[in-house]
């Protein structure tokens, strides 16, 4: 009988929680998978894993114990083939930078309009990681605007760039041609 056919493997009826916890081993193992096997592979190796822990008849908490760590077990697929970069984790890295940056970046400009609102004057211009930021406030209306040079884009995305990088851990790519000439 076929792995797909009707009756090939019996699925458990697992409560929510035993489902969240396999999918969230699963994605972390995903994750240090990612760095030693294709994409289509590693799709594989995930659906049959998930395959097999449904229909496993010991406990969630048992079947995945038994598998040990995502990372230890990654690592048992991967043998000695090169480590490649980690793509999700450099967008995910890159995602938080952005929103660290911005966050502090309205943070600050949300500050000035406090001054200006605690001193009684109406602007202020300062300087933010190169970019000039402009606060007023008037009885009338209030505000915050930046300058449109080159610098309100040009900052965030290489704070973004960097940490894309490092997250990726990019030098893994470097060093695969490196040692594989």
């Amino acid at each position: 009988m076929s792995e797909n056919a009707p009756g090939s493997t019996k699925t458990l009826h697992r409560s929510l929680g035993d489902r969240l916890r396999t999918g969230m081993y699963l994605t972390r193992l995903d994750w240090h998978l990612e760095a030693v096997m294709p994409g289509k592979e590693r799709r594989s190796t995930l659906k049959e894993l998930r395959q097999t822990l449904a229909g496993d008849p010991r406990g969630t908490h048992t079947s995945l114990h038994d598998l040990g760590s995502p990372k230890a077990l990654a690592e048992q697929y991967a043998g000695d083939t090169h480590r490649r970069p980690l793509l999700s984790i450099g967008v995910i890295f890159a995602g938080a930078a952005l929103l660290i940056y911005w966050t502090v970046f309205l943070s600050y400009a949300f500050g000035m309009l406090a001054a200006l609102e605690s001193t009684g004057s109406t602007e202020a211009e300062a300087r933010f990681f190169t970019v000039d930021v402009t606060a007023y406030s008037t009885a009338e209306a209030f505000g915050i605007g930046w300058s449109g040079d080159w610098s309100w884009l040009v900052v965030p995305t290489l704070i973004a760039a960097i940490a894309f990088l490092l997250g990726a851990r990019s030098w893994r790519a470097i060093s695969r041609t490196t040692t594989g000439s």
